[in-house]
């Protein structure tokens, strides 16, 4: 094998490793988020209203944070 060829088979290689590469860094970044959760905080200058009973749950509220 010439180096040519060596280089060849490595330039053929570097694209499919670097999706590889990111899918993993993507999928790793996902399930941190998804074990650490979201914390969303809810204020308001009103109370929050919530409807219970044989209808939906149903809240309303000012402003919402993320």
């Amino acid at each position: 094998m010439t180096m040519a060829d060596l280089t060849a088979l490595l330039m053929a290689l570097l694209w499919p490793g670097a999706l590889v590469i990111s899918v993993l860094a993507i999928s790793r970044t996902l399930i941190v988020v998804a074990r650490s959760g979201i914390r969303v905080e809810i204020f308001t200058r009103q109370p929050i209203l919530i409807g219970t009973g044989r209808a939906p749950l149903r809240a309303e509220v000012g402003k919402v944070r993320i």
